[in-house]
């Protein structure tokens, strides 16, 4: 039944391309996903690629991330991850434990032995915070007036996230990203 109500369908509308990609477009957008680009190439042409977990910083379970891979030809990175909301990449803390940390220890200046009793992390975990918050508020300053995610990225997390994630990843970790080629 199917098969017929599928074939009268073609062929009285194979004359009109506008409408089968209406059609198909209409169909793939039924899965009820979003779709997922490459964070490197832009492309759309992106598949499951399995999951990985990862520990929560603050509760004791791990989360699971998907993992997706690019089939995209020309694009040398392969797979790729998108982070949840809070999960800020590399750093493997949350984007508001980072903040907590650098208020405490810049602007409280609190010592890292007590900070570490108080978020429950160590005291190691909270010296590479501190360090690394030295770096993210200039950043973070600057970047928040003049990029796409505004003034809070956690203001809308849904629609701004991901682009923050980039941009941080981006500027911090320049070596895991390949240089953008000239477009003339």
């Amino acid at each position: 039944m199917v098969k017929i109500l599928f074939s009268r369908i073609l062929s009285t509308i194979t004359h009109h391309p506008l409408i089968m990609r209406t059609i198909f477009q209409k169909k793939v957008s039924d899965k009820g996903e979003s779709q997922v680009r490459c964070p490197h190439c832009a492309t759309s042409l992106t598949i499951r690629y399995g999951n990985y977990q990862r520990a929560h910083p603050e509760e004791p379970i791990q989360v699971d991330i998907q993992r997706y891979l690019c089939k995209f030809s020309e694009c040398q990175w392969k797979t790729f991850s998108v982070l949840p909301y809070q999960f800020l990449p590399i750093i493997r803390h949350f984007y508001h434990t980072l903040l907590l940390c650098q208020m405490l220890c810049n602007t409280e200046k609190m010592i890292q032995a007590v900070i570490g009793r108080q978020l429950g992390l160590s005291r190691g975990i909270i010296k590479r915070l501190s360090a690394f918050s030295y770096r993210f508020s200039p950043w973070f300053a600057r970047e928040k007036k003049i990029a796409d995610w505004g003034p809070d990225p956690a203001a809308n997390p849904d629609r701004l996230w991901s682009d923050f994630s980039r941009d941080f990843s981006q500027s911090f970790y320049r070596k895991r990203w390949l240089p953008t080629l000239p477009t003339q």
